[in-house]
């Protein structure tokens, strides 16, 4: 199917918001049978890969790691 571009909710928009502010390249691979979210380490541009079902389930996985990391540093 084909890909398009993501509609956040206001929920999602501040959680991704606020993994680009801390330097996280935030980067989604949407399409209608499921979302995949790059998320891009500051320093080494590595990502991390997060994917589910929903738009709302990959980003929050991905958050939910960005801020244990976040946690660390």
């Amino acid at each position: 199917m084909g890909e398009y571009e993501p509609q956040w909710s206001d929920e999602e928009q501040t959680m991704v918001d606020l993994m680009k502010l801390a330097g996280y390249g935030v980067v989604p691979d949407i399409s209608r049978d499921r979302t995949t979210i790059h998320l891009h380490l500051p320093h080494t541009g590595a990502p991390l890969l997060f994917t589910a079902d929903t738009e709302y389930e990959a980003i929050r996985k991905c958050f939910n790691a960005w801020d244990k990391r976040h946690a660390e540093d």
